[in-house]
């Protein structure tokens, strides 16, 4: 049985810096990203400084019920070409 992967370069901190970024982007305060997503305000802090992971089902939830770019999140690359500083195409 053959198993592929996805090479990810990223630390946890370049996940959280652009958890951050995207939060900053949406205009939400900690509180209300956590919220959205069903986590504290401390987990929240924790996922965008990068002393946490961010589990699947957060990511999820994020999807679900907000307009967080989770491609952005996890790759770097944004799911739409808006020229926004720092992005890459996808």
């Amino acid at each position: 049985m053959t198993t592929s992967t996805i090479d990810l370069d990223d630390r946890p901190r370049d996940f959280g810096a652009r958890l951050l970024e995207e939060r900053k982007r949406l205009g939400l305060q900690v509180h209300e990203l956590a919220h959205l997503a069903g986590q504290t305000d401390y987990m929240q802090k924790r996922f965008e400084n990068g002393t946490s992971v961010m589990p699947i089902d957060y990511l999820q939830a994020l999807a679900a019920h907000s307009e967080a770019d989770v491609l952005y999140i996890i790759t770097g690359n944004s799911k739409d070409d808006t020229g926004r500083p720092g992005r890459a195409k996808a």
